[in-house]
């Protein structure tokens, strides 16, 4: 089946919302991609056609909202030209349908008349519960990934396929690694700071608004953080395998799911998480939890000098990762969905 995924917070390569929805749909379906933060134009991505934004439509942050009406009325022109690209793609691959990975999206192909389904990728903070009851109902169907805050809508978890990370064996550690979108809601100078006061060394890979700073703050620590260009979801597995500890950092929410500590896991590398971090509510023993950059500072330093002591942890972690959040599952059942909804 041709199905066309379409995104407005989606970075195409990078972010969870390329690697989940192509691990769940591929091999077994014909996959194109629509995404506001895309190149420009049409182009291939590990053999998946994306279609993107031009710069002139793109806004800095699409998660925040604007504060200025100037930034508001470019905001509003950027989700109409993100609306005009996905029919535009529609017409042209002539997909069964668009698989919309946020609530604006699927509000752009009610506007179009476009046949539409859910993948709500993350929690719709700002969206009115009558206005999410409405793009609900006008949904060929819906899945939800997991602490998104959707009622009523079916929990299908956002998995990645984690048999292709390999088990690391490390002797010691000595560096740390957090994978992230350069966000404020990701903290990633709370990383590199926390880096700084403990014995290790740390590396940042990833893009976004906050490059800038992160670069400054990476520069101003002699080498101890640096910051790495993004990496395709093909490449993770190489690049987790030069890490033996891996970190993810969130504001703080009630809960969040970040799917990048499964892979941490998968890849044998022991996880430092924040509390409201699923790891953090649902195995706590399977990690190292901190608030601030000086619990990070300690968590790092204990886990360096209690390596060896980890292994058993790690040992678990993997087996927790693959059996909660492998792909497998969800594949077998979105082939049931398909079929309850008369696609297959």
């Amino acid at each position: 089946m041709r199905i066309l995924v379409a995104s407005y917070h989606t970075v195409p390569g990078y972010s969870g919302g390329w690697a989940t929805p192509l691990d769940l749909l591929q091999p077994g379906h014909e996959v194109s991609y629509v995404a506001a933060l895309g190149r420009s134009g049409r182009y291939e991505l590990e053999g998946v056609g994306v279609a993107g934004l031009g710069p002139a439509f793109r806004v800095a942050d699409p998660l925040t909202r604007p504060r200025t009406l100037v930034g508001r009325v470019a905001k509003k022109l950027s989700e109409l030209a993100f609306g005009r690209l996905v029919e535009k793609e529609f017409r042209r691959l002539r997909p069964r349908f668009v698989l919309c990975l946020d609530m604006l999206t699927a509000r752009q192909c009610i506007a179009r008349g476009l046949p539409y389904a859910l993948r709500i990728h993350s929690a719709p903070g700002g969206t009115p519960p009558e206005e999410i009851r409405r793009l609900l109902d006008g949904a060929l169907f819906a899945t939800a990934c997991q602490m998104t805050g959707v009622p009523g809508v079916e929990i299908l978890p956002h998995t990645v396929d984690l048999r292709r990370f390999h088990w690391t064996a490390a002797q010691a550690a000595e560096t740390a690694v957090m994978v992230t979108v350069l966000y404020e809601t990701r903290l990633p100078l709370l990383f590199a700071e926390g880096v700084l006061g403990s014995s290790l060394r740390g590396a940042i890979v990833g893009d976004g608004p906050l490059r800038d700073s992160v670069d400054r703050a990476c520069r101003a620590s002699g080498g101890r953080v640096t910051r790495m260009e993004p990496v395709l979801r093909s490449e993770m597995p190489s690049l987790l395998a030069r890490f033996q500890i891996g970190v993810a950092c969130h504001v703080e929410v009630p809960s969040i799911y970040q799917m990048k500590v499964p892979e941490y896991q998968a890849a044998g590398l022991y996880p430092l998480v924040m509390p409201w971090n699923h790891l953090a509510l649902e195995a706590p023993e399977l990690a190292g939890v901190f608030r601030t950059a000086e619990e990070l500072s300690c968590e790092l330093d204990r886990v360096a000098a209690g390596w060896e002591s980890t292994l058993e942890t790690r040992r678990r972690g993997r087996e927790f990762a693959l059996e909660r959040y492998d792909v497998a599952p969800a594949r077998v059942r979105f082939a049931e969905i398909l079929r309850e909804a008369g696609l297959l």
